[in-house]
C-alpha cells in the first residue's frame, strides 16, 4: 500500500519555517516554475516584433536506486540491457566518506541516502545507522529549494525503501516537501507517483527504488532475479524520462536535469555491509548533462584501490550540482557542503583531509586541486576568511586559535576558481602555555640551530666543528617543525667558543637546551653532552652534562683536587626531544638540574647545596670553550677507555646570566615554541 502524505502549496507558515531553517545561508535564485513571456499591449508599437522567449525554468529529477552497483550496471549497459540508463553520462562515484577520518560513515542505506539528500557526510548529517532513530541534522536539498526557488514551486518525493521516509519526515513537517509518498517497497508505486509529480510541474522530484537491492540480497548477482530487477528499474527510468520529455515538449522553456545514483555498493555476495571496502564504497552518478571533464569522465573503469576511489566524484557532490542547475547559489561564507557542482565550468578542490598537530593545538588541511587555476585559494573558518593562498597550494596549517582547552568543530571552506567546498574539522584542543617573555632577560647566548653555520642571536659566541673542513654536523627535523643540529662525533664533535664574558664566571647562570639521543652512547663510562672541562675525572674544574647507561643524564660541577658535586639519576626517553637545564647560583652556593621529557614528564633536583666545589673554578679549562658531544679537550673518548663516539642532536641552545624559575622552564616545553619566537 502506498501512503501519500501531502501538504498544500506553501503558505505563510510553511514559508516562515523554511526560511528560518536556512537563515544561515545566503540564497539567490534564477529560473522558476512555468514562467511565461509577458503579453504585449495592443497599443505597444513593438507588437509587430516576435515575443520575448520565456525565461528558463530549471527543473530537477533525482532518481535513486538501491543495489545497482557500478560494475553490474556498467556490464549490463555494455550488453545493451539498460537502454534508458545508457542514454545518460555514467561515472563511478565514492560514498562512505573517508575511512579513518571524521567524515567516515558506514556503507548502509540511511547514511548513504542522507548524504545524497544533504550533500554532507555523517559528521554533519548525523545519520549513522538504518534504525531511523536520528533525523538528519543537515538541511536537505528540499529545504534549499524551498527557500531559493521561485514562489509556488512544488517539491515532492516517492520512495520505496523503508529508511528514506524518516529522512524526509522533518522536511515534510517543516513545509519544505509538498508531497511525500511512502511506497513501502513497491517500485511500481514510485514510478506511478513520480510520473504524476513530473507531469504536474513539480520543480524537484526525488524517486527512489529498491528492487535490485532486494534481489541481490535474496539471490546474489548470478541469479536471473537480479538482472530482471535491474531491467525493471531501467524500464521505470524510461517512463520517468518519457514524462520529462513530454513535459519539455509542452513547456519548451523548462530545463530539466536528471541525475541517477545508488546509495552504496554491495559486497561480492550482493549483501549490504558496513565494512569500508572499495566495493562497498563505490557508487555511481549518471546525468543527462555533461560532467566537468576535470571532475569525471564517462565510462571510467570501476576503482580497484582506495586511491582510485578518492579521485572520483562523491555522493556529496549531488546536491551542489542540483542547486547549481537551479541557479540557487550558496554564499561561500555560508557553505556547508562537502561536495561541489559536477556540471559547472570551474572546479574547486577535491579530497580535503585534516590532521591534528602533535600537540593538539593546530589543524592541518590538505587537498587536491582538481584543475588549473590562475587565481588564489581562499580559506574560510566558520565563514570568516583566514588566509589567501597561491593557486598551487595544497595544504594549510591553522593554529591561530584563542580559546580554552576543549573539543571543537570548525567548518573550513576552501574557495578555488570561485567554487566553495567545505570540510567539518574536529579537534580536542589543548591550549598552549605562552612562552614566558622573561626568557629574554639576561639571555647571553642563543643558538636556534635552524641553519648551518649556527649563529648566536646575541653575538657573544661561535659554534662549529673542532677541525675545519671536518664537519660532523647536519640539520635534522626538530620538535618545532623547523631544524635542529645533529652532531656525529665519529666524524667530528662541535665546539662553542665564547667571545665575551665566560658564562661560568657569572654569579648566577642557567644553561638550557633541547636534546635527543638514541642512548647508544650511554654506558658506564658515559659521553659528554655539553662540557667546558677535562672530563677524564669528574673532579676536574668545570661543568659537564653527560649521557650514561639506561639513558641517564648526569649533571656535574667540580673544581679539581677531588672536589665535585653531582646531580644524577634523571633520564631521557630514547629518540625523543627532551629539555635539559642546569642552574647555578654561586652566591647562594646552590645548583639545580631539570629534565622535562615528553614521556616521563618533569624530573628535577632543586637548590642542592654546592658542598665541595670551589665555584670560582667553574670555568673549566679557562679557554671559554665548550664541547658538544665531547668535552673541552676534544679528546674525551681517547682519555676514557670504553666510552663511545656517536650521534647526539641539539636544539635551541641557550645560556642566561641568571637562575631561571621552574615556571619559565615549563613554559619552554609547554608553549611548544622556540625561543626565537620571542625575537630575543
Amino acid at each position: 500500500m502506498a501512503w501519500i502524505l501531502a501538504r498544500p502549496a506553501r503558505g505563510r507558515y510553511a514559508l516562515s519555517l523554511a526560511m528560518a531553517g536556512v537563515a544561515a545561508a545566503t540564497l539567490t535564485a534564477c529560473g522558476g516554475d512555468d514562467a511565461q513571456a509577458p503579453t504585449a499591449s495592443p497599443s505597444d508599437s513593438s507588437n509587430t516584433s516576435k515575443p520575448a522567449p520565456a525565461p528558463a525554468a530549471s527543473k530537477v529529477l533525482l532518481v535513486g536506486v538501491d543495489g545497482a552497483t557500478y560494475e553490474q550496471v556498467q556490464g549490463a549497459i555494455l550488453r545493451r540491457e539498460l537502454p534508458n540508463l545508457a542514454q545518460l553520462n555514467l561515472v563511478p562515484a565514492a560514498t562512505g566518506g573517508m575511512p579513518g577520518t571524521v567524515t567516515a560513515q558506514p556503507t548502509l542505506d540511511a547514511p548513504s541516502w542522507a548524504t545524497v539528500l544533504t550533500g554532507t557526510w555523517a559528521n554533519r548529517h548525523g545519520v549513522t545507522d538504518d534504525t531511523g532513530a536520528v533525523a538528519p541534522q543537515a538541511p536537505s536539498v528540499f529545504r534549499y529549494f524551498r527557500a531559493g526557488a521561485k514562489t509556488g514551486t512544488q517539491l515532492g518525493s516517492a520512495t520505496s525503501s523503508a529508511v528514506v521516509p524518516p529522512l524526509l519526515a522533518g522536511e515534510r513537517d517543516a513545509g519544505n516537501l509538498d508531497t511525500l509518498v511512502d511506497c513501502a517497497s513497491a517500485d511500481s508505486c514510485v514510478t506511478q507517483n513520480s510520473v504524476k509529480l513530473v507531469q504536474s510541474g513539480y520543480g524537484l522530484v526525488f524517486a527512489q527504488y529498491s528492487a535490485p537491492a532486494l534481489a541481490a540480497e535474496a539471490d546474489g548477482f548470478g541469479a536471473g532475479s537480479y538482472a530482471t530487477a535491474l531491467a525493471g528499474f531501467d524500464q521505470a527510468l524510461g517512463q520517468l524520462l518519457a514524462a520529462v520529455a513530454e513535459r519539455r515538449k509542452a513547456q519548451p522553456n523548462e530545463d530539466w536535469i536528471v541525475m541517477v545514483t545508488t546509495g552504496h555498493g554491495l559486497d561480492a555476495t550482493g549483501a549490504t555491509t558496513s565494512v569500508p571496502t572499495v566495493e562497498n564504497r563505490t557508487a555511481f552518478i549518471a546525468m543527462n548533462k555533461p560532467f566537468n571533464p576535470a571532475l569525471a569522465s564517462a565510462g571510467t573503469a570501476a576503482p580497484i584501490t582506495p586511491a582510485d576511489l578518492s579521485a572520483l566524484p562523491t555522493e556529496a557532490d549531488i546536491v551542489p550540482t542540483l542547486l547549481s542547475h537551479a541557479g540557487i547559489a550558496i554564499d561561500a561564507a555560508a557553505n556547508r557542503f562537502d561536495g561541489m557542482p559536477l556540471n559547472g565550468a570551474s572546479a574547486g578542490v577535491r579530497g580535503i583531509r585534516m590532521a591534528v598537530g602533535r600537540y593538539n593545538d593546530s589543524i592541518e588541511l590538505t587537498w587536491e586541486n582538481a584543475s588549473a587555476s590562475t587565481g588564489e585559494t581562499l580559506v574560510l573558518r566558520d565563514g570568516v576568511q583566514i588566509a589567501r593562498l597561491p593557486a598551487s597550494a595544497t595544504q594549510y596549517v591553522d593554529n591561530a586559535f584563542d580559546m580554552p582547552t576543549g573539543l571543537y568543530r570548525f567548518n573550513y571552506t576552501l574557495v578555488r576558481n570561485g567554487v566553495p567546498v567545505s570540510y567539518q574539522a574536529q579537534i580536542n584542543y589543548v591550549k598552549p602555555v605562552p612562552l614566558a617573555t622573561t626568557l629574554r632577560d639576561n639571555l647571553a647566548t642563543y643558538f636556534s640551530l635552524d641553519t648551518k653555520p649556527p649563529v648566536d642571536a646575541k653575538g657573544g659566541a661561535t659554534l662549529g666543528p673542532w677541525v675545519p673542513g671536518t664537519d660532523g654536523g647536519s640539520l635534522v627535523d626538530d620538535n618545532f617543525g623547523a631544524k635542529g643540529l645533529r652532531v656525529d662525533s665519529n666524524v667530528d664533535a662541535y665546539q662553542l667558543v665564547q667571545s665575551g664574558a665566560d658564562i661560568a664566571q657569572s654569579p648566577q647562570f642557567t644553561i638550557g637546551l633541547w636534546f635527543r639521543t638514541d642512548c647508544t652512547q650511554g654506558n658506564g663510562t658515559g659521553e659528554p653532552i655539553l662540557s667546558n672541562k677535562n672530563y677524564t675525572s669528574g673532579a676536574n674544574p668545570g661543568i659537564a652534562l653527560g649521557l650514561f647507561g639506561s639513558c641517564e643524564v648526569r649533571f656535574n660541577i667540580g673544581s679539581g683536587g677531588g672536589k665535585r658535586d653531582d646531580i644524577n639519576g634523571m633520564k631521557v626517553s630514547a629518540n625523543q626531544w627532551s629539555y635539559l637545564a642546569l642552574s647555578v647560583d654561586t652566591v647562594a652556593k646552590k645548583f639545580s638540574a631539570y629534565i622535562i621529557d615528553p614521556v616521563m614528564g618533569l624530573q628535577k633536583v632543586e637548590n642542592k647545596a654546592i658542598a665541595s666545589t670551589d665555584v670560582t673554578k667553574l670555568n673549566g679549562l679557562a679557554t671559554k670553550v665548550w664541547g658538544l658531544n665531547d668535552d673541552a679537550t676534544h679528546n674525551y673518548v681517547a682519555n676514557n677507555p670504553g666510552s663511545l663516539k656517536g650521534v647526539m642532536a641539539f636544539n635551541d641552545l641557550a645560556m642566561w646570566t641568571r637562575v631561571l624559575t621552574l615556571d619559565e622552564l615549563k613554559s619552554i616545553t609547554a608553549s611548544r615554541q622556540p625561543l626565537s619566537s620571542l625575537n630575543p
